[in-house]
């Protein structure tokens, strides 16, 4: 049996190690094993529940504790904040940065500012405002801390002052701090790069201190289409001054896409996440008379729509080369604005210490979603796991999940934050969430809300949020006349969106910052919260060494009996465990509930569950089961947020789900109101 997280063969990776494979230990007696067994339940018409009410953080009770909501620009409380990145000091705890683009309300003027905390995210100010001069604008801010207290802060003017002799291509302000971010000098005027993303090395190799500004450039050569291309530019000498660019060209009828924010792996190579779209190929139109719900044409549109990859690019030899992007997935664009892919790397001492995991949205399951994928040697990556709770949705309109980003804490563990559309049934209004993986990236806990406000939005018509009216003066070519022009709409990234990207920080004692905008006080202020998960990162087989060896081969689950209440949305489910090895089992047998779906709602059993959250059934008092005899366990099974779709439409949309791909649950007609993915173990002896 196929495992759907089981790594898939891709291009060669960007780094070779040796890696030594080996199976398990299951003790004395040894059988060939199956990974899991699937238990389906399957019904073809259910009922509708109530919407559940906005979910408030978690403020215990959970492996994820969220702490309460801070205000990080407080000092512009009136200006409107989008576009931002955070990064906190590996090496102190206590200092962290927010940079954001910040809407001057009373000139509808764009600058970037940086907020700095020195008390761990309890209290923020502002430490500098690239304000330009009275007729500039700045946008595009990034910022990072490196080795011996520097810190660094990139922002790119969109209209300098006119007074200062820029060149075409040196443009980009980069400034730094060598008292980890009280002071700043600068700018130094590097090469123009768009949507820089900034990261330092801080790995003790030979490009330690490094930094380096990943983005996009646009080529335009004469008689052909302008190509956009990722670009980079890097300091050797603590941000005095930057070389560059460096350029990494992708084959001409192909598109350069979003750039996400790069990091530096164990081994000193820069990896930066990328999107690319290969040649467009339009949709064949649906064969008559074949019907619009008929699956097989659905998959077929599927796999032959324009597509993205979410892919890596290297940077090597500390900024000198960039290779050729190597595809982690491909995807179905989510737009607009879904958000770039984002990457992370482990350089902890956990069993996945180098580890590479990449999230990324994706709409190929009907709505936006969040996936998640994972490389120890960049020639195999995992099979993309949805992150964000995914159920199959109402509609081809949502819930959507956008705007992802990931870290990886000294303990291992993986958190992953995004805004998420799940509370408004018009998919508008927005709230941060967060989820964790205890276990290298193969499974992830349920999400929890991390802001205490939804981003909202004026319902009446015509209302429009405020700050719009970004000016601006042109010539006219040949007479010298001047056009005054006043913009309105998206030009500020506060209305609809929130810019090109979003920031997570992941401090020295390991609790997790993810930072956000929300208008809960009338205008889009940024805003943080610590939030720690329990545990540390482990292997599945460290998860499961208490439970005894590894039978799932040796005996068959067998359901024997699912019943199904509509009015609680929840049933009851009945199986058998079947010996069919040659030899006695000793009982009592552990049965671990390794994955559980349902496409109506989310999961719940009865009973008790191990330190993922997975429930564990105990099944059998004593003695042995002889071959082909059985033992029974029985569970109630409650379905939260239940919600389902109906005739027609449950067809159609039945394989729509990301978390059954590939797996046996996917191949049977009708909604799959659970599956799950179970294995068995004896007791130790």
């Amino acid at each position: 049996m196929n495992d759907p997280h089981l790594p898939v063969p891709v291009l060669s990776g960007w780094w070779v190690k040796e890696t030594n494979r080996s199976p398990r230990d299951h003790g004395g007696r040894t059988a060939p094993r199956l990974a899991a067994v699937f238990v389906l339940a399957s019904v073809s018409i259910l009922t509708t529940a109530a919407c559940a009410p906005p979910e408030q953080p978690r403020h215990g009770g959970s492996l994820i504790q969220v702490g309460r909501n801070v205000l990080v620009s407080g000092d512009h409380a009136a200006a409107a904040h989008s576009e931002y990145f955070a990064h906190a000091d590996p090496s102190d705890s206590t200092r962290m940065a927010v940079c954001s683009m910040i809407v001057d309300p009373t000139r509808s003027r764009l600058s970037t500012g940086i907020y700095v905390s020195h008390d761990a995210g309890a209290t923020w100010g502002i430490a500098l405002n690239d304000t330009i001069s009275r007729w500039g604008t700045t946008w595009d801010p990034a910022c990072a801390f490196g080795p011996g207290g520097m810190a660094y802060f990139a922002s790119l003017p969109a209209r300098g002052d006119p007074r200062i002799a820029y060149e075409s291509h040196v443009i980009t302000h980069f400034f730094r701090s060598t008292d980890g971010g009280r002071t700043w000098g600068g700018p130094v005027l590097g090469p123009f790069v768009d949507n820089a993303d900034l990261v330092v090395d801080w790995t003790g190799g030979p490009y330690h201190g490094h930094v380096y500004a990943v983005g996009v450039r646009v080529e335009e050569e004469e008689g052909e289409l302008p190509q956009r291309h990722v670009s980079l530019v890097v300091s050797a000498d603590s941000g005095r001054s930057y070389t560059g660019p460096v350029d990494m060209f992708i084959p001409k009828d192909w598109y350069q896409g979003q750039v996400g924010a790069p990091v530096v792996h164990p081994d000193g190579q820069v990896l930066v996440p990328v999107d690319v779209r290969p040649p467009f190929q339009p949709t064949p139109p649906a064969p008559s008379p074949t019907p619009w719900w008929d699956p097989p044409w659905w998959e077929a549109q599927r796999d032959t729509a324009t597509k993205n990859f979410a892919s890596v690019v290297t940077v090597t030899e500390g900024g000198r080369a960039i290779r050729q992007p190597h595809h982690v997935a491909k995807t179905t664009p989510c737009t607009p604005f879904g958000g770039p892919p984002e990457i992370a790397v482990d350089h902890s001492d956990s069993p996945f210490h180098g580890r590479v995991y990449l999230a990324f949205t994706d709409h190929t399951y009907g709505r936006c979603q969040i996936m998640l994928s994972w490389s120890d040697d960049g020639e195999e990556w995992a099979r993309p796991l949805p992150v964000d709770d995914p159920r199959i949705p109402l509609d081809s309109a949502g819930p959507n999940a956008f705007m992802p980003d990931i870290a990886v804490n000294r303990d291992g563990v993986v958190g992953i934050t995004w805004l998420d559309r799940r509370e408004d049934p018009l998919n508008q209004e927005f709230r941060q969430r967060f989820t964790a993986s205890l276990d290298g990236g193969e499974s992830v806990l349920p999400s929890v809300a991390v802001s205490e406000a939804a981003h909202t939005y004026a319902r009446a018509e015509g209302e429009r949020e405020g700050y719009a009216g970004l000016g601006d003066a042109v010539r006219e070519p040949g007479d010298g006349s001047s056009w005054i022009t006043i913009i309105t709409g998206g030009a500020h990234r506060t209305y609809e969106e929130v810019g090109d990207y979003v920031g997570m920080m992941v401090a020295a004692d390991g609790r997790f910052h993810p930072v956000w905008v929300d208008n809960r006080t009338g205008v889009a202020q940024l805003y943080t919260a610590p939030v720690e998960v329990a545990g540390t990162a482990r292997t599945r087989a460290e998860w499961n060494a208490d439970l005894g060896r590894n039978v799932t081969d040796s005996v068959a689950v067998l359901v024997n009996r699912s019943t199904f209440d509509a009015a609680s949305c929840s049933f009851d489910v009945s199986v058998d465990l079947l010996n069919r090895w040659s030899e006695p089992l000793d009982l009592p047998l552990t049965v671990k509930v390794e994955q559980m779906f349902s496409q109506i709602g989310v999961p719940r059993s009865e009973g008790p569950i191990d330190g993922l959250g997975r429930p564990e059934w105990i099944v059998g008092e004593g003695g042995v089961l002889p071959t082909d005899s059985f033992v029974t366990y029985g569970t109630r099974i409650v379905l939260e947020e239940c919600a389902t779709l109906e005739g027609k439409a449950a067809v159609y949309r039945r394989d729509i789900d990301a978390r059954m791909s590939g797996t046996p649950p996917a191949g049977y007609v009708g909604q799959k109101i659970l599956a799950m993915r179970v294995s068995v173990f004896e007791r130790k002896r």
